[in-house]
């Protein structure tokens, strides 16, 4: 059999269960739906880390932040980890390319991180397309909805089309509301969804049947601002909505003090001159630096359109995948490629009073979405419980490409769950949380009926059953009954850090 191509399609802070195979039923998502039906959707998939920047690297290296270095946004590597993934698969043969966004350095850095370092001028995205981190083509843009001035190849798109594009960007007028929420003034046409979709289609066509291909399609929706474009603010059915339960009075008591200092927007002294007992429970305040889950009442008060707009934003992104499995039958390649769809994380959305990822452990933010389809390759699986990481991917990409994979990988080959040979492949998955440069560092440990929190500034943690108790209401920590099970989890994370430790250079002589 040829060397598949791999289509991996990356949304940005999609909740796992926004989809119509979890029950939502306020949009229509027939594509989505389609692929998990006649794929495999992994109900128990979660990022390696719930913020954008480490999970892309992970995606880009097959390694966890703590290996790679990209622990959290606002840090650009340097040297920048490699190899990566289009590299390996360039030089066995494929021809790589993203479009959409990359977050794989500081925002402020992207630009110059195209152009190796260098200040592009207002020339270079009209003639530069690449390479890229391996990428021999790219078309990139930046930010979410309203909350950047369009940049990179987008603008040059914008431009391009004679439109008056600062009506639609509020940055550009300063008039931003970071919690405005509810329809965009966009057209759909000249949204970064349909542009995204459009350059993704545009490569399909111009692929000879004879070499491989890997695309990565990066769309920076639904992220928030909560804004979407017409006609799907309007097609969502807010009847059949269900909202998420906000703050319950009392329900941190039992749990770390960054659960509280989130809902507060405020957190202890956290620079290095502070001892590490103090960081996170000292009576100074000031207002956090931590990203990125906090409460935000301006938005409660909000949280109908705001989920309206996400849900919007949804459809449309499944609009699209439409047309690109179309483009993908039109083009006969339907058959030989490998069709990934997932987010880098979740979206908290209210949920506990909370908005947006990062270090409280709940699933709303570290899970995520992951369908797998190729009807050439993949049986009808359909969802599966098995367990599975967005580190994974990398490795199994390049097994299924049968391209030999790096010794300092770290993710779990998925291909005989894909290919219908296991169930499962993992009994655990880990997620790392580390939002600041010292002490603040959190490690998860999930299995398929518990999770395990643990910390660097304190001996506090945390443990739930995700079966009886699956929106984390009740920490078992601390209980004397789960004690026995604290201690195996606990042994289990260690024995889990061991295995994923890179094997380094094969040992040829005594010494």
């Amino acid at each position: 059999m040829a060397p598949p191509n791999i289509l991996l399609i990356t949304t940005d802070q999609q909740r796992y269960d926004h989809l119509g195979l979890k029950g939502v039923n306020a949009i229509q998502t027939p594509h989505l739906d389609r692929l998990g039906r006649e794929g495999i959707h992994f109900d128990r998939a979660y990022c390696p880390s719930p913020i954008c920047t480490p999970t892309r690297v992970s995606l880009l290296t097959g390694r966890y932040p703590s290996s790679h270095g990209a622990y959290t946004i606002g840090v650009t590597p340097d040297p920048f980890p490699g190899p990566t993934l289009p590299e390996i698969l360039g030089q066995a043969g494929y021809h790589t390319a993203l479009f959409g966004k990359t977050h794989f350095v500081r925002r402020d850095d992207e630009a110059r991180h195209l152009n190796q370092g260098m200040e592009p001028d207002s020339r270079f995205f009209r003639q530069w397309r690449g390479p890229y981190l391996g990428f021999k083509e790219i078309e990139a843009s930046t930010g979410h909805t309203t909350n950047q001035i369009p940049a990179m190849h987008y603008r040059v798109f914008l431009e391009n089309a004679s439109v008056d594009y600062q009506d639609w960007f509020p940055q550009m007028r300063n008039a931003y509301d970071h919690h405005a929420c509810g329809a965009w003034n966009i057209p759909e046409a000249y949204h970064d969804t349909t542009w995204v979709t459009e350059r993704t289609k545009a490569f399909l066509r111009r692929q000879s049947t004879t070499q491989p291909w890997f695309c990565w399609t990066s769309f920076q929706d639904p992220h928030e601002p909560h804004l979407c474009p017409e006609p799907w603010y309007s097609r969502v059915d807010t009847t059949r909505m269900a909202p998420f339960t906000g703050y319950q009075p009392g329900e941190f008591d039992d749990r770390p003090a960054i659960y509280r200092m989130c809902y507060e927007k405020h957190f202890g002294p956290l620079n290095d001159d502070v001892p590490a007992p103090s960081r996170l429970g000292g009576a100074v305040r000031k207002e956090a630096t931590v990203p990125s889950c906090y409460s935000e009442p301006d938005k409660d008060r909000q949280a109908s359109a705001a989920l309206q707009a996400t849900l919007g934003m949804i459809a449309f992104l499944d609009d699209r995948l439409g047309s690109l499995l179309e483009t993908l039958k039109a083009t006969e390649q339907l058959q030989n490629t490998i069709v990934i769809w997932t987010s880098d994380h979740g979206e908290m959305h209210g949920h506990h009073g909370l908005w947006g990822k990062g270090l409280p452990a709940y699933e709303d933010a570290q899970r995520v979405p992951l369908l797998a389809w190729s009807p050439g390759r993949f049986p009808a699986t359909g969802t599966t419980q098995a367990l599975a990481n967005l580190v994974d991917l990398p490795k199994t990409f390049l097994r299924l490409a049968d391209v030999a994979v790096p010794e300092n990988w770290q993710g779990t080959d998925l291909s005989p769950v894909l290919q219908g040979q296991q169930p499962s492949v993992q009994d655990a998955v880990m997620i790392e949380m580390r939002p600041t440069e010292h002490h603040l560092n959190q490690h998860t440990l999930v299995t398929r009926q518990h999770k395990l929190v643990v910390y660097r500034h304190t001996d506090e943690g945390e443990l739930y059953d995700l079966e009886s108790d699956p929106n984390q209401y009740t920490n078992l920590w601390s209980q004397a009954t789960h004690q026995d099970l604290r201690k195996n989890l606990l042994e289990r994370l260690a024995r889990l850090h061991m295995e994923r430790e890179p094997h380094g250079p094969k040992r040829v002589s005594f010494a």
